[in-house]
């Protein structure tokens, strides 16, 4: 070989290669294209899907998917969605795609916790529960531990689920579902004076409902305290007439409702 021709091969060898990188370059700026459309349209489905137009949701996410079939998060809202329509079997799906192209999303393992709960599968919830709160970026480490918490109140196993409220209240003091629960397993314990403190705790930060109502009712009544008892029975009858605990309030302490 000549030196002449040397040069050439080495230059033909030279732009090929610049080729393949220019090549490869494009289809890099391509899937970037791509995967930056897909987050867009998951992030339109998801504030869709929290304001309850599914319809909506589902387009946005299934241009998501079509854009990108293994984006981790894509397939995790898709599946939340599912779960909301009980299309179950799909559900399932969807969240273990979800999980195989991100082991390590701590959404995905945060509601396909909960979804497993629901399905009464709770150990293996409470298994990606535990996945979850170890992302110490996670910014809802409080209700994973809450929804770990009730996942072991259906067990049940009181005193796991009393551990998990407690830390969800360790993070959060002022997260109301966790001060429910507290509030419901200490009166189920027998522990009325706990349950008074939680139940109070519960209603400086959330809501009147018919079960914190009733559960404040049968909480004072244990106490023996007919004026409280009495006063939480009327806001239950007033605010909830209809309700089912408003009528049991109304056969147990001999309120009426209207």
């Amino acid at each position: 070989m000549t030196i002449s021709n040397f040069f050439k091969i080495m230059a033909l060898l030279l732009l090929a290669s610049l080729l393949g990188c220019a090549s490869s370059a494009e289809r890099q700026e391509a899937l970037d294209k791509k995967n930056k459309r897909a987050e867009t349209h998951v992030m339109l489905g998801a504030n869709y899907l929290q304001r309850g137009q599914l319809d909506v949701a589902k387009e946005e996410l299934e241009k998501a998917l079509a854009e990108s079939p293994d984006n981790s998060q894509a397939n995790n809202i898709m599946a939340v969605l599912q779960w909301r329509l009980k299309n179950f079997e799909q559900t399932e799906r969807l969240f273990r795609r979800s999980l195989s192209s991100d082991p390590k999303n701590s959404s995905a393992h945060h509601n396909y916790g909960a979804f497993l709960c629901e399905q009464g599968k709770l150990d293996e919830g409470v298994q990606h529960f535990d996945i979850a709160v170890k992302d110490q970026l996670y910014p809802y480490a409080a209700e994973v531990y809450l929804n770990a918490g009730v996942c072991l109140m259906k067990k049940p196993a009181p005193k796991a689920a009393e551990n998990y409220l407690r830390e969800a209240l360790r993070i959060n003091p002022r997260l109301p579902g966790a001060l429910y629960q507290m509030a419901k397993l200490s009166f189920d314990a027998g522990q009325s004076l706990s349950a008074r403190a939680f139940i109070e705790r519960y209603f400086q930060v959330g809501p009147d409902s018919p079960e914190s109502l009733l559960l404040a009712v049968k909480t004072e009544r244990a106490l023996k305290n007919k004026n409280a008892e009495a006063s939480y029975a009327l806001r239950l009858r007033n605010k909830f007439p209809d309700s089912p605990e408003a009528g049991q309030v109304a056969t147990k302490t001999g309120l009426k409702k209207k």
